[in-house]
Protein backbone atom coordinates (compact mmCIF):
# COMPACT_ATOMS: atom_id res chain seq x y z
CA UNK A 1 0.00 0.00 0.00
CA UNK A 2 1.24 3.28 -0.99
CA UNK A 3 2.56 5.93 2.00
CA UNK A 4 -0.06 8.55 0.27
CA UNK A 5 -2.97 5.78 0.61
CA UNK A 6 -1.71 4.80 3.89
CA UNK A 7 -2.11 8.67 5.07
CA UNK A 8 -5.20 9.49 3.93
CA UNK A 9 -6.12 6.38 5.70
CA UNK A 10 -4.68 7.87 9.07
CA UNK A 11 -5.74 11.42 8.44
CA UNK A 12 -9.57 10.19 8.38
CA UNK A 13 -9.73 8.08 11.04
CA UNK A 14 -8.05 10.74 12.95
CA UNK A 15 -10.26 13.16 11.23
CA UNK A 16 -13.01 11.02 12.27
CA UNK A 17 -11.96 10.51 16.09
CA UNK A 18 -10.93 14.50 16.56
CA UNK A 19 -14.93 15.36 15.23
CA UNK A 20 -16.34 13.06 17.45
CA UNK A 21 -14.18 14.46 20.36
CA UNK A 22 -15.13 17.84 18.83
CA UNK A 23 -18.79 17.81 18.94
CA UNK A 24 -19.30 15.98 21.54
CA UNK A 25 -17.61 18.29 24.19
CA UNK A 26 -19.55 20.84 22.17
CA UNK A 27 -22.88 19.04 22.12
CA UNK A 28 -23.59 16.60 24.67
CA UNK A 29 -20.81 18.08 27.16
CA UNK A 30 -21.25 22.00 26.57
CA UNK A 31 -17.94 23.71 26.09
CA UNK A 32 -17.66 26.28 23.96
CA UNK A 33 -16.75 25.92 20.24
CA UNK A 34 -12.99 27.04 20.91
CA UNK A 35 -12.54 24.62 24.02
CA UNK A 36 -13.79 21.40 22.23
CA UNK A 37 -11.85 22.26 19.28
CA UNK A 38 -8.37 22.65 21.83
CA UNK A 39 -9.38 19.18 23.08
CA UNK A 40 -10.55 17.33 19.93
CA UNK A 41 -7.06 18.55 17.93
CA UNK A 42 -5.16 17.65 21.10
CA UNK A 43 -6.68 13.99 21.19
CA UNK A 44 -6.04 14.37 17.28
CA UNK A 45 -2.04 15.43 17.86
CA UNK A 46 -0.99 12.79 19.94
CA UNK A 47 -3.18 10.05 17.62
CA UNK A 48 -1.86 11.70 14.89
CA UNK A 49 1.94 11.03 15.57
CA UNK A 50 1.92 7.80 16.96
CA UNK A 51 -0.03 6.39 13.44
CA UNK A 52 1.76 8.56 10.98
CA UNK A 53 5.16 7.63 12.45
CA UNK A 54 4.87 3.73 12.80
CA UNK A 55 2.27 3.76 9.81
CA UNK A 56 2.27 5.58 7.43
CA UNK A 57 5.52 6.57 7.17
CA UNK A 58 7.86 3.94 9.23
CA UNK A 59 9.89 6.33 10.63
CA UNK A 60 12.86 5.22 12.57
CA UNK A 61 14.07 8.84 13.02
CA UNK A 62 15.20 9.77 16.25
CA UNK A 63 12.12 10.64 18.08
CA UNK A 64 13.05 13.60 20.13
CA UNK A 65 14.13 15.61 17.12
CA UNK A 66 10.89 14.54 15.31
CA UNK A 67 8.65 15.57 18.11
CA UNK A 68 9.95 18.61 18.25
CA UNK A 69 9.17 19.63 14.21
CA UNK A 70 5.91 17.19 14.50
CA UNK A 71 4.87 19.45 17.30
CA UNK A 72 6.02 22.76 15.23
CA UNK A 73 3.93 22.00 12.47
CA UNK A 74 0.97 20.86 14.58
CA UNK A 75 1.38 24.52 16.15
CA UNK A 76 1.42 26.44 12.60
CA UNK A 77 -1.33 24.32 11.10
CA UNK A 78 -3.69 24.58 14.36
CA UNK A 79 -3.04 28.28 14.44
CA UNK A 80 -4.40 28.80 10.67
CA UNK A 81 -7.25 26.11 11.78
CA UNK A 82 -8.24 28.66 14.96
CA UNK A 83 -8.31 31.54 13.29
CA UNK A 84 -9.94 30.34 10.59
CA UNK A 85 -12.71 29.32 13.30
CA UNK A 86 -12.28 32.50 15.14
CA UNK A 87 -13.31 34.45 12.14
CA UNK A 88 -16.15 32.23 10.10
CA UNK A 89 -18.20 32.15 14.04
CA UNK A 90 -17.69 35.71 15.59
CA UNK A 91 -16.69 37.82 11.74
CA UNK A 92 -18.80 35.95 9.58
CA UNK A 93 -21.32 34.33 11.69
CA UNK A 94 -21.15 31.02 10.42
CA UNK A 95 -22.40 27.78 12.06
CA UNK A 96 -20.79 26.24 14.41
CA UNK A 97 -20.78 23.16 13.27
CA UNK A 98 -20.14 23.65 9.85
CA UNK A 99 -17.43 26.41 10.85
CA UNK A 100 -15.31 23.42 12.33
CA UNK A 101 -15.40 21.19 8.63
CA UNK A 102 -14.14 24.32 7.07
CA UNK A 103 -11.39 25.04 9.60
CA UNK A 104 -10.40 21.38 9.53
CA UNK A 105 -9.57 21.90 5.69
CA UNK A 106 -7.19 24.53 6.43
CA UNK A 107 -5.82 22.30 8.82
CA UNK A 108 -5.59 19.18 7.09
CA UNK A 109 -3.98 20.94 3.77
CA UNK A 110 -1.17 22.69 5.82
CA UNK A 111 -0.61 19.46 8.16
CA UNK A 112 -0.13 16.96 5.51
CA UNK A 113 2.47 19.14 3.08
CA UNK A 114 4.27 19.80 6.18
CA UNK A 115 4.26 16.45 7.68
CA UNK A 116 5.27 15.13 3.81
CA UNK A 117 8.23 17.30 3.53
CA UNK A 118 9.93 18.26 6.95
CA UNK A 119 8.93 16.28 9.72
CA UNK A 120 9.14 12.89 7.97
CA UNK A 121 11.14 13.80 5.41
CA UNK A 122 14.09 10.54 4.99
CA UNK A 123 16.99 12.57 5.96
CA UNK A 124 20.28 11.97 4.48
CA UNK A 125 22.98 10.48 7.15
CA UNK A 126 25.79 12.66 7.55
Amino acid sequence: MSQFIRYIIVGVLNTLLGYLVIFSCMYLVGMSPEASNMTGYAVGLVVSYVLNRNYTFNSTQERRKEVIRFVAVFAVAYGLNFATLLILIHRLGMHKGLSQIFAGVIYVGTSFLMNKYYVFKIRNAG
